[in-house]
């Protein structure tokens, strides 16, 4: 009984010796797991400093540079159309020819009739050279003299006008073959093989548009007159076409045209830029949608979606390097396709909270995972501000 008491006093007493230690070991591990347990999982981003361009965004129109009715300029029969409808034609190619036989009997009329006067214009020139010798002889009187050099100067003006008229008939021979005015697509004919038409005709020929380059008409705020003006002055005021879906971009060109007053009815001020169109991607009267560039910034960029609105403005999460969050009050100097220029607030290599914000509080404990979405939010909308 006493070895008993004894055994068992033993083994109270060790428990005892090693309870704080468990017990330490035991608060150490509930502690820990508390902290793995309070540090809330979101993404992040690093925030760097780029350029961001400042720019406006819209809705315009491609319109051609040149676009024009092709019409006679006399009247005749069609002999010959030498093109396709939706042709690409060359400047100078033949669009028409019209009958041009009585043309050619005019042009050959006016060349023999110069031919005849030349001949006369010689006789006479011979006679007034021949009589001024006999005049100075005193062998002819000088009146006849002066009638032969008149006459001489009569077949002068003669051969003169000859020439005329032979340039008029050229000029009207010329008429009978329509070319292209440009290079440019034509439209639809109007004209058959056969037809006789009239150079008063209404309908012309074929209207032909010019391709490439070619233009588009927007308009912009007219309030944002002076940024456009300089950004045009810069050589900076860039063009981007998308579609109007925004899911595909068309062209990238330069604004050429600003308008030399703003539209007193709606308060817009329209501008129109040229493009290159050699793959044909732009057709005339079609609906896009334009970015215009009107200033290039530096600073840090983050998505907008990093971004969220409190009561006193902006504001995000930037992770420190105890894995806590610190909550800061930011200003934006622009947003552009969903990427805001940080005035204030973050700085360049700070690691923004990007998923997350709504489960955290200053201070917070995080566990972070880089984020790889998409730069979206509700600031992308207001890009053109």
């Amino acid at each position: 009984m006493t070895n008993s008491f004894a055994r068992r006093t033993v083994i109270i007493s060790a428990l005892a010796a090693t309870y704080p230690i468990i017990l330490t070991e035991m608060v150490l591990v509930r502690t820990a797991r508390a902290e793995n347990i309070l540090a809330v999982p979101v993404t992040a981003i690093v925030a760097h400093s780029e350029t961001l361009d400042r720019v406006i965004n819209g809705i315009g129109t491609v319109a051609p540079l040149q676009s024009v009715t092709v019409r006679p300029r006399i009247d005749g029969q069609v002999v010959e159309v030498p093109f396709t409808e939706g042709q690409m034609v060359e400047k100078g190619s033949v669009l028409l020819k019209l009958d041009d036989r009585e043309l050619v009997s005019a042009v050959n009329s006016a060349r023999a009739k110069k031919a005849q006067d030349e001949a006369q214009l010689h006789n006479a020139q011979s006679d007034a050279q021949r009589y001024a010798s006999l005049a100075s002889k005193g062998a002819a009187s000088t009146s006849t003299m002066e009638e032969k050099n008149a006459l001489s100067q009569q077949y002068a003006a003669a051969v003169q006008y000859d020439d005329a008229m032979i340039k008029s008939a050229e000029t009207q021979l010329g008429f009978a073959t329509v070319v292209a005015p440009f290079t440019g697509r034509t439209g639809f004919r109007q004209v058959d093989v056969g037809s006789v038409i009239s150079a008063s005709s209404t309908s012309g020929i074929v209207t032909v548009t010019q391709m490439d380059p070619i233009a588009v008409s927007f308009v912009a705020p007219g309030d944002r007159f002076e940024e456009i003006r300089d950004a045009l002055e810069k050589g900076i005021a860039e063009v981007t076409l998308t579609s109007t879906d925004g899911t595909r971009t068309l062209a990238k060109g330069k604004l050429t045209t600003m308008d030399n007053a703003v539209d007193a009815t709606n308060g817009s001020i329209h501008l129109r830029a040229t493009f290159d169109n050699k793959n044909g991607s732009l057709w005339p009267g079609l609906p896009v949608a334009t970015t215009l560039t009107v200033d290039k910034v530096k600073g840090v960029v983050v998505p907008d979606k990093a971004l969220a609105r409190g009561r006193d403005g902006l504001y995000a999460y930037v992770v420190g390097k105890d894995g806590k969050v610190s909550k800061k009050n930011v200003q934006t100097a622009f947003v552009t396709d969903a990427r805001a220029l940080v005035k204030s607030g973050i700085s360049d290599g700070d690691q923004v909270v990007m998923d997350g914000q709504s489960r955290i509080g200053d201070g917070e404990k995080v566990e972070v995972t880089p984020w790889t979405g998409s730069p979206t939010g509700e600031l992308a909308q207001k890009a053109s501000q």
